[in-house]
């Protein structure tokens, strides 16, 4: 029988998501002082790189596959 307290049943529901053929994680981006704003915005897995679009924006979470 399985309970809550059971760690095996602790599973983190991770999003996995690609832009342009690599891993990204969310990231926090606050771009307020470049006019962009603050928002989820999306960073390579394992590096703090930001995925950034071809005006040199990082791209939003959604946007990423």
């Amino acid at each position: 029988m399985g309970t809550k307290n059971n760690p095996k049943n602790r599973v983190k529901n991770v999003e996995k998501k690609k832009y342009k053929g690599k891993d990204v994680e969310p990231a926090f981006y606050y771009g307020v002082h470049a006019g962009h704003g603050k928002y989820m915005s999306a960073k390579y897995a394992g590096t703090t790189q930001l995925a950034v679009d071809e005006n040199s924006k990082p791209i939003n979470w959604e946007q990423a596959n």
